[in-house]
Formats: structure tokens, sequence, C-alpha cells
């Protein structure tokens, strides 16, 4: 099976692929960051699924979701957002998605997600994940000017070590401000921090 990830974060689809590859050993993964690469793709290899991000929704994102249905209808297209609100839930269903996981499921449930759109079926999920809280931008604001700039150096791949250089402050510094964004933003490593700070640009 191959599987194309297309996200804009490369530190999101490095974790995606070695995950899937950890779980479904025998599957090829392929992955892009910008929509315009997904094409070039798609007339060489022959993907089965394809997981896509859906925190840039807009009207373009839901024309490229119809023309990769009209032109590869073979193709199970499952998005992927960081929180899953209801009514990005039903737009995205409505535009040739079979399926919507967040992306802070567990590998386990991701690869269930994508043995039940593999089936031909539709997968939704359970009522309690669908996101009906804060914005992404009402949890940034719960962060200091310093704590959002170490965020956006995050987002953009750097390292402890390279953000300690270019902020001047030491690697210890470094490493408080991660922990109490972590906390304030409620996630768990820095993929997802960097997530709720690229939904937000």
């Amino acid at each position: 099976m191959n599987i194309l990830i297309v996200d804009p974060l490369p530190l999101f689809i490095q974790g995606m692929t070695a995950g899937l590859k950890n779980t479904m050993p025998d599957i090829c993964v392929d992955g892009v960051n910008q929509c315009e690469g997904i094409w070039d793709i798609l007339a060489t290899i022959p993907i089965s699924v394809m997981l896509i991000d859906g925190e840039m929704e807009n009207s373009s994102q839901l024309i490229l979701l119809d023309d990769i249905a009209a032109r590869y209808p073979n193709i199970r297209i499952i998005v992927m957002l960081m929180r899953v609100r209801k009514d990005s839930l039903r737009r995205f269903l409505e535009h040739h998605a079979v399926a919507v996981v967040s992306k802070e499921a567990s590998m386990d449930t991701i690869f269930q997600v994508i043995k039940t759109a593999c089936c031909g079926m539709v997968c939704i999920p359970h009522s309690e994940s669908v996101w009906d809280m804060d914005s992404e931008q009402a949890l940034l604001t719960k962060l200091s000017d310093r704590q959002r700039e170490v965020l956006r150096l995050i987002a953009a791949g750097e390292s402890n070590k390279q953000i300690s250089r270019l902020l001047n402050i030491s690697a210890g510094t470094v490493k408080s401000h991660l922990e109490s964004i972590y906390r304030r933003l409620n996630v768990k490593n820095r993929t997802q921090a960097a997530m709720i700070m690229s939904a937000d640009e």
C-alpha cells in the first residue's frame, strides 16, 4: 500500500512516516509539505491513501479535495486535524474525505482509520473527540511573547540548540520555555505544539 502525507510541517511528516512504518512495515510512504507537490506524486505512484492536513481549511483546499476525488476516485482521502470541530467534520465529508481524525490520535487509532477507509467505509471520530473548546488562537494568548518566539522557531523545525543560539538564551532556558509551552497549550510534545502555531498562521 502506498500512502501520501500532505502537511506543511516536515516534522509532522517525519513522525507520521516513522509511526506508520512501525505499525505497517509493508507500506510505502511519501510526503509533501505543499499542495502543488501532490500532482507529481499522484502521476507517478499509485497512491491508495492520502493523509492530508485540514488545518489550512479554506475554499481552495476543499476544491483540491474535489479535484483529487474526480481525477483519482480510488484514493481514500483522510483529513487530519489538530482539533476536530463539528463544522469542519461535516464540510470535509461533503468534499470527498472518507475519514477525519485527530493528529493527536494514537498510531493504533490512525491504523484502524486507514484500515476502515480502505474497506470503503466512512470513518468519523467519536463525539467526545470532536473539539468544542477554545480556538487555537485563544490557546496561544496564554503564552508570553518569548514563549511565542520559541514556539515559532519550533514550528520552523529548529532544534533546542539552534533556538538557544538564535534567541541568545541558554539551552536550559529553552527547555524551561518548552515545558511551560506544553503545559499552557495542554500538549505532550513539540510536534503538537508546532501544529497549534502552524494552524494559527
